[in-house]
This record gives structure tokens, sequence and C-alpha cells, in this order.
């Protein structure tokens, strides 16, 4: 119900917009294109290989050939050889995850109640199957997520508010000190970044990164509905195990002593 929102209940307190906001998903919440693949995979070039009923209807219908398709190079941590999946742009990257399993899209409609719009916010979306060190040499993603924060400051005048989920927050403390170690700036974060909002980040780790890299276990790793139930019974545990493992971001997950 609209009355209920609370975007709209802000807005009708005097509430507008006033900092740029950028927000970084979590682990598993972005959908990941096909740029390059196998004759297997050819007709869905441009086409979500994760996060859409064409994950689905792949992964019901070719389950061998989605599988080489989503996992990394074992030994490199990037791209197997022939196949390139990069992540989608825009809000659609992480608004909804398999269409009614909702990730950003509440927070980005409420935004827009008070005057947000794609100029003053941005969703950095990210390849989340890579390491974070990968994520910079495959991508450049912390350079280009930086030159972002700087143009979002320099046209409002204003400090960025950075909004995080689940392993995005991990990904933010890793980038904060990135970019003053590279910029030589250890004044950087302090003149861009207003405030770091972080949603269920799991600083520490979390125990079901063992399980999942262990036994290929994905109940409470990868648990979203539909999605989860489709991991969890279509693709067996060796399956779950080997992909779980190719991707560099599992290991940020591991626990580890506070």
């Amino acid at each position: 119900d609209n009355v209920e929102r609370h975007g709209l209940k802000l807005f009708a307190a005097g509430v507008r917009k006033k900092h740029p906001v950028v927000m970084v998903p979590g682990i598993v919440t972005t959908g990941l294109e096909l740029w390059q693949g196998e004759e297997c995979a050819k007709k869905y070039f441009r086409q979500r290989m994760w996060g859409t009923m064409t994950m689905v209807h792949n992964m019901l219908l070719n389950t061998r050939c989605w599988l080489r398709h989503m996992a990394l190079n074992a030994t490199t941590g990037l791209d197997p050889e022939g196949i390139k999946l990069r992540s989608a742009q825009g809000f659609e990257a992480a608004d909804f995850v398999l269409g009614g399993y909702w990730v950003w899209s509440k927070l980005i409609e409420n935004l827009a109640d008070v005057g947000y719009d794609p100029a003053s916010m941005h969703m950095a979306a990210y390849d989340w199957r890579l390491s974070f060190a990968k994520l910079q040499e495959r991508d450049r993603f912390f350079s280009r997520l930086s030159k972002t924060i700087e143009g979002l400051v320099k046209v409002s005048g204003e400090k960025a508010v950075v909004v995080s989920h689940s392993m995005g927050g991990n990904l933010l403390l890793y980038f904060m000190q990135w970019v003053e170690e590279n910029r030589q700036d250890p004044h950087w974060v302090d003149t861009h970044i207003h405030s770091f909002v972080s949603i269920a980040a799991p600083f520490l780790g979390t125990p079901k990164a063992i399980s999942a890299l262990l036994s290929g276990e994905a109940k409470d790793t990868a648990e979203m509905g539909l999605l989860g139930s489709l991991l969890d019974h279509h693709i067996t545990p060796f399956n779950r195990r080997r992909l779980f493992r190719s991707w560099g971001s599992s290991f940020s997950m591991i626990p580890r002593g506070g």
C-alpha cells in the first residue's frame, strides 16, 4: 500500500534527497550475463545465467553446461577459457532475483519517493564470484567505483552515503583501504564518504561458508526461495562443492577470529 510506504511518509514530513547514495549488493544477489560461451550456451548471449528464469531454464535443461559457465577457473580464479560472464548493470542488476524475490527494489522505490533518481544514486553491481583482488584485476571494479563516487560528490556537492548488503559490507571495507593506498590519499574516505550503512554484513565470516566449501551444503548460504531449492535439490552436493570452491568470494566468508 503506497500510503504505508516509508518514503512517502518521509516526503510528506519534508524530507528530500541530499547525499548521493551508492548501493553495493551482496553475494549471489547480482545478475550475471553471458558475453561469451560454449556452443551449448551461445543462444543466451547477454541473457542472465544467474538471477532470472533464463537461469532456471538453462539449469534444468542443461545442468552441465550451466555449471561450466558459472564456475571460475579453479587455478587462476578468473574466467575459464572461452567463457565470459559479467555482472548486469543498473538498478535492474540487483533489484530482484528470480522476479518475486526482492533485494534492493524496496530501498530504490523509497529513495525515489524523496527525490532520488539515476543521477543521484548508483547500483555498484559486480561479479560476486571473484575474490576482491581479482575483481580489481579483471574488471577494475574499485577504480571505477572510486571514480563514480567522486563524480557523484562533485555534481551534488555532498559526500556520498554508501549502503551495502551482506558480503558487500566486506567488499566496502576492502575498497576503503584499497582506495586510500592506491590513491596515496589517507583522507579520501573522509573527503568523499559521509556514512557507511551495512546491512547484515558477515564481517567475521559465517559458519555456513565452511559447510558449503566442504560438502556443498547450500541451505543457508544460498537459500532464496526457488533459487535455493534448485541449488539444494537439482544439483548434486559434489557439483555444488566444486562450484563454490571455484568462486574466490566463497573464501572471504570463512569465519575469522575476533
